[in-house]
């Protein structure tokens, strides 16, 4: 598969997982005392803009740094959709997170679990056939 179209498999597999996380991420996130969205998260790897290249996408870097709160962290959770975002944005869940996800079980956390698995083949095959590690 070419880079681009292998990018836009990927992109269409970050949109479709993404209402899948956000329903945990909007019973959790919102009452958190201590957001993990920080700067130092934001920034993309190599990895990530490789990614975005594939799409023609130009990432705009984030200018904090450290534990300051990440600039795209807004009233509602990230300004970004999912796959502008750096790939640890997506696969990073809390303790309070994945324990709401278990509690939760049946079929749509099979159905998470089985995105999942399929987001994380896809960014492989990506990487593998596009300059990433090995």
């Amino acid at each position: 598969m070419r880079k681009r179209e292998a990018g836009v498999s990927l992109k269409e597999a970050l949109e479709k997982i993404s209402p899948l996380i956000e329903k945990y991420t909007g019973a959790v996130c919102p009452g958190c005392v201590k957001v993990c969205c920080a700067a130092r998260h934001g920034k993309p790897e190599r990895e990530d803009i490789l990614f975005f290249e594939s799409i023609a996408y130009n990432w705009r870097s984030s200018s904090g740094s450290g534990d300051d709160p990440c600039e795209f962290l807004g009233q509602r959770g990230c300004v970004l959709q999912r796959w502008q975002r750096p790939f640890r944005c997506t696969w990073y869940f809390c303790e309070p997170l994945l324990a709401l996800m278990r509690e939760s079980g049946g079929r749509e956390y099979r159905r998470l679990v089985q995105e999942l698995e399929n987001l994380v083949t896809l960014r492989r095959e990506f990487l593998e056939n596009n300059g990433g590690p090995r």
